[in-house]
């Protein structure tokens, strides 16, 4: 999947003459061509920035944004793009850009707001690698409409997540934020807003969605993993020296995994039977006990891995 942003700085002017931005991919292999062949490029059906309709290849313009996000599932590292302006039916457009390259994409919907830190690709591989080991993939949520207005605090200046996460789009009654500042993420659960939020709803392509949120949902996030992992201590009897990534991503695995088992066995592990309810962690905090086992067992193994390596021989008297 290979993402493509599409920055306009004029939007306003543009929007005199036209309401789309079209996108072609290059159908060839290797580069393109300096000088542009429309034929040698194909149309990519896609998903509209604001309409979610699956049956367009355009990306909407709107007054109120600026940079948009493009999305190809089936784009590689090796594919290449143009772009242009074209009005509604097409009948007026603009030249085509140059061929670009779009980036590597992960897992996201259209996303507008920053990411809590910007890792680059082999920190991003140890995050991921370690979030494998500990079951914590990254998912996608989303609330929107009357239900989720009900999540504005009384204050006007809050909005609460259903799940533990981050976002990536936040739309207010029709104002897009883009600023890590505003709204503030509070404990991966509270968007904290400067100003009290805006109620007017406004209509976009003829829905009226007041609230429309999309974010990222975790038990731990990037930020977290890292962290933990750029603490960790090579494991008794490693150390600096000798101990691989490796093994301190399995050390970090591990170490994460001993801190929610114990908080799950203080916070959750009591057993409820009554005249009214009943409930019983342990299939779950069994089926904990074992992912801790199977890490630690893979963690014994690399550590073994790397002080055999050291072995020349063996003495036999």
């Amino acid at each position: 999947m290979i993402n493509i942003t599409i920055t306009v700085d004029n939007i306003s002017d543009v929007l005199l003459v036209f309401s789309r931005v079209q996108v072609r991919r290059y159908s060839g292999t290797g580069a393109p061509p300096a000088v542009v062949d429309v034929n040698d490029y194909t149309t990519i059906l896609g998903i509209d920035q604001i309409s979610d309709r699956s049956d367009v290849s355009d990306v909407l313009l709107l007054s109120s944004y600026t940079q948009y996000y493009y999305v190809d599932p089936d784009g590689t590292t090796d594919s290449w793009y143009i772009s242009r302006y074209v009005n509604e039916g097409a009948t007026t457009s603009s030249a085509w850009s140059d061929p670009i390259q779009g980036e590597l994409g992960s897992f996201f919907y259209n996303p507008v707001y920053p990411p809590e830190v910007n890792y680059g690709t082999s920190d991003q591989r140890v995050i991921d690698k370690i979030r494998l080991y500990i079951g914590d993939p990254v998912e996608l949520n989303r609330q929107f409409g009357e239900e989720a207005e009900a999540n504005i605090h009384p204050d006007g200046r809050v909005f609460e997540f259903d799940e533990y996460g981050w976002p990536c789009s936040i739309n207010m009654y029709g104002t897009q934020y883009n600023n890590i500042t505003d709204p503030s993420v509070n404990g991966y659960r509270y968007l904290r807003f400067k100003n009290a939020i805006d109620t007017t709803i406004t209509t976009v392509s003829g829905v009226e969605y007041a609230v429309d949120v999309w974010y990222y949902t975790f038990r731990n996030s990037d930020r977290q993993i890292m962290e933990t992992y750029d603490a960790c201590f090579a494991p008794t009897p490693l150390n600096d020296s000798n101990c691989t990534p490796e093994i301190y991503m399995l050390q970090t695995a591990y170490d994460m995994l001993s801190s929610e088992t114990w908080e799950a066995i203080t916070e959750d592990g009591a057993i409820i039977d009554d005249d009214k309810d009943s409930y019983n962690p342990t299939p779950g905090l069994n089926q904990r006990e074992k992912m801790l086992a199977k890490v630690r067992k893979r963690l014994d193994d690399a550590i073994k891995s790397v002080r055999l390596l050291g072995i020349g021989g063996v003495r036999i008297d």
